[in-house]
């Protein structure tokens, strides 16, 4: 097989990979979310979607399981039929038009086990691309299965809710069903077999099935582990505070439903982009030349500038570009970073504890995000001229203090390892 087929290929299969791991959340957090709203649901159950990131917190208590049994393309393409076929059920559950209303307990039953089904997809999918893609190959695919991901993220945010709104939301849940089970299809063709005999010397990729409280030692025994920990706990912490609160800001500074969207479609394609460039800059200059640099760009307080200076639309419709652009090269980059703390012959297990810590710093700083900026504008209240102004000074505060949030990164990124840890053992 010549090189240029073998890259065909490898585009090919980890495309369609991480469409089929993205259309999953889309559909729990996004296309749910927008179908309880349409319903007339009251924002506390609204709310209630966020509680789904559960599954991917708790996803290292079963991980192991991926690891020790059968074959995480197996695992991968099964767990994409059955999501396939819940997000079909579900357009059946909601036919009556208000299933979630009539029948709650069987609603958020069905989307739970959803969830865990999701969550346990993720692990296949991560654990699989380690084993049949070589160190070079990940970084510079890396940006694929990001821009994958969010194409598949658009499609349930976007695509599907156009559907919802011209055919109904069994026909959309019902698509989404129809894609997933697509998505399997294409896999079951695309993603290559990976045995143990084409793993490297010395890097087994089947350990043994005695082996459960391997995985958790080994991923605790790791160089520099607790270093590594708080680092990868702190990385996105800027990140995720910025992505919660910035529809406020920019409701705040006047920018209407509709130009949010226009936003939200620029910063799609700066986001995409900036993903593939990462993925090549990795690939070709190693993460060694490129961590530093991208979690400077992610540091960079966008957003604080916006709060600050309060500019008109066409500044702002930069600054989220610039913004998106960073996030992009630096979300990418941490996948990289990721695997190469992972165990080759615990792939699976290692980066769902890994994700499960980045999704953990996600759920509380996001949470909690709302609460900060109530707090001060509480604090504001009282100096200022109206209840306007109070808010304007919170938000410039709120976005200073997500500056702050991303220094602990700036200063570890200095201090982790960044060599392959099978290298280091």
């Amino acid at each position: 097989m010549s090189d240029e087929t073998k890259r065909g290929k490898a585009l090919a299969w980890t495309s369609s990979a991480y469409f089929g791991e993205g259309l999953p959340f889309s559909f729990l957090h996004q296309l749910v979310t927008e179908y309880l709203t349409a319903i007339g649901a009251p924002p506390s159950v609204v709310g209630y979607t966020s509680w789904f990131h559960l599954s991917v917190t708790a996803k290292p208590l079963w991980s192991p399981l991926i690891d020790l049994f059968g074959t995480r393309r197996g695992w991968m393409i099964a767990l994409q039929l059955v999501l396939g076929v819940g997000m079909a059920l579900m357009g059946a559950m909601v036919a009556g038009g208000g299933g979630a209303l009539e029948t709650p307990w069987l609603f958020w039953g069905a989307l739970a086990v959803l969830a865990a089904v999701h969550a346990t997809h993720d692990i296949a999918c991560d654990g699989l691309f380690m084993v049949a893609l070589d160190r070079r190959e990940q970084a510079l695919y890396s940006g694929t299965r990001i821009a994958a991901y969010r194409i598949a993220m658009y499609v349930g945010s976007g695509a599907l809710v156009v559907r919802a709104a011209r055919a109904g939301w069994t026909a959309a849940f019902t698509t989404a069903g129809a894609l997933m089970a697509l998505t399997a299809a294409l896999n079951a063709w695309l993603v290559p077999r990976v045995e143990d005999d084409d793993a490297p010397k010395g890097e087994s990729v089947r350990p043994s099935a005695s082996g459960f409280g391997a995985a958790y030692r080994t991923f605790l025994a790791q160089p520099q582990a607790l270093k590594v920990i708080v680092f990868v706990l702190t990385y996105r912490l800027c990140d995720v505070l910025t992505f919660a609160m910035a529809p406020v800001l920019l409701r705040d500074l006047a920018v209407d439903t509709e130009a949010r969207g226009v936003l939200r479609s620029i910063g799609l394609t700066a986001s995409i982009g900036g993903s593939l460039l990462a993925g090549g800059l990795l690939a070709r200059g190693g993460l060694e030349r490129w961590l530093v640099p991208f979690t400077y760009a992610m540091a960079i307080p966008f957003y604080l500038l916006v709060a600050w200076l309060r500019p008109p639309f066409e500044w702002i419709a930069v600054v989220y570009t610039l913004e998106q652009l960073a996030g992009a090269l630096a979300g990418t980059a941490l996948p990289v970073f990721l695997m190469r703390r992972c165990k080759r012959a615990f792939s699976a297990s290692h980066y769902a504890f890994f994700s499960a810590i980045t999704a953990l710093t996600a759920t509380v700083a996001g949470g909690l995000s709302g609460h900060v900026v109530e707090g001060l504008t509480s604090a504001f209240a009282s100096g200022a001229a109206d209840a306007a102004s109070a808010r304007a000074d919170a938000l410039v505060a709120f976005f200073a203090l997500c500056f702050v949030a991303a220094l602990p990164a700036v200063i570890l990124v200095h201090l982790v390892p960044t060599d392959p840890i099978e290298l280091e053992t």
